[in-house]
């Protein structure tokens, strides 16, 4: 393994198999050697799918393996900060999937314990390697915006609540907010330029706890069987709203629902500067020309065989090599955690939340 970084992946679940296997496999410097589970025989089924030699049924096993000098942690949330922290102090380094964790104080100390370890921490806000956004984030970077003082961003669906364990706040930590939320906020976030977080007004709601539709996945939290047995209906949020208001002035709103009683799915961003506003999906700048107002539609050609996931694994592996600067920081970690966990106290009070440090 001298010349392949040696990764292990924690937690046999969809998001290894669909998204963090194949990632890799785009790679050439790097080999998946590894994978562990709670659940055995689902780690040992995994790896028979995918190739991978060694398959544990405890993450203790792995992390022990001399081979593994990287790991995948694609466990259910409220596993992201043990494991990860576990894979630190082994030696390992990690690439975490969103959320980083379930509260801001697990993240510092994740990141508390990569910076006495010495090892990478990379948290997997992979919507950061999208074309659109990354061609966005340059815009504002150049000043074509002017300054960026307001972003709305949404991502809205009628019905589609995941199921599973998603549906518990032990394993999850929250709903649509935690689950779909942090990929909207995080990618928003970055383009404005990552600014500070200072207050936070929230509200999350749990309206629409059952459906059954022939056009839409079904899912009934009454019935869907946690780790402890049957998950209540009402556990998670399955819409909030959120208005963040930054150190330098610039305020953020954002939307989320896994079910929403609309007309359609949204997915959008907006993002206002003094000098333009540009919107994605498709990207599209609005500004003053010549005592005009003007729409520029940019064209972007598609990358392929390549996936956004395969593009952050690309550069955790670069960042371990000492070939790139990270694009996602264990600090950044901390700052889409202070706006999540910000929008849940606040919706939990009734009352806007400051953020501290």
């Amino acid at each position: 393994m001298a010349d392949k970084i040696g990764i292990g992946i924690i937690g046999a679940g969809g998001i290894a198999e669909h998204s963090h296997i194949p990632g890799y496999l785009q790679q050439t410097d790097a080999q998946v050697v590894a994978v562990a589970d709670v659940v055995p025989e689902r780690a040992q089924r995994l790896a028979e799918q995918a190739g991978i030699p060694h398959a544990y049924g405890a993450v203790e096993d792995l992390l022990l393996d001399t081979d593994v000098d990287a790991v995948s942690v694609t466990t259910p949330n409220a596993f992201h900060g043990p494991v990860t922290l576990a894979a630190l102090e082994a030696g390992k380094h990690v690439f975490c999937e969103k959320p980083p964790a379930t509260s801001v104080a697990e993240v510092r100390r994740m990141k508390a314990t990569a910076e006495r370890a010495g090892k990478i921490l990379y948290f997997c806000l992979n919507n950061r390697f999208r074309p659109d956004v990354i061609q966005l984030r340059r815009y504002v970077e150049r000043g074509e915006l002017g300054e960026i003082y307001y972003a709305k961003t949404a991502t809205l669906r009628r019905r589609g609540a995941p199921g599973g364990w998603f549906a518990d706040k032990k394993m999850a930590g929250g709903g649509a907010l935690i689950d779909i939320g942090v990929h909207c906020i995080d990618w928003t976030l970055w383009i404005m330029g990552s600014p500070r977080p200072v207050e936070i007004f929230g509200a999350t709601y749990s309206k629409i706890k059952k459906y059954e539709l022939d056009d839409h996945r079904t899912w009934s939290p009454q019935e869907v069987r946690g780790q402890e047995g049957f998950v209540r209906a009402g556990d998670v949020d399955d819409a909030a709203t959120g208005l963040v208001r930054f150190a330098n002035g610039a305020t953020l709103f954002a939307e989320v629902s896994w079910s929403l009683n609309l007309e359609s799915e949204v997915e959008s961003t907006q993002v206002f500067g003094t000098r333009a506003g540009a919107t994605l999906q498709p990207l599209k700048l609005f500004r003053d020309e010549y005592g005009r107002m003007v729409n520029l539609e940019v064209k972007l050609e598609e990358r392929r065989g390549s996936t956004s996931h395969g593009r952050a694994i690309r550069n955790f592996l670069d960042v371990i090599q000492g070939k790139a600067e990270p694009v996602v920081t264990p600090d950044d970690g901390i700052r889409i955690m202070q706006i999540l966990d910000g929008i849940y106290a606040s919706a939990e009070s009734g009352k806007s939340i400051t953020v501290e440090g």
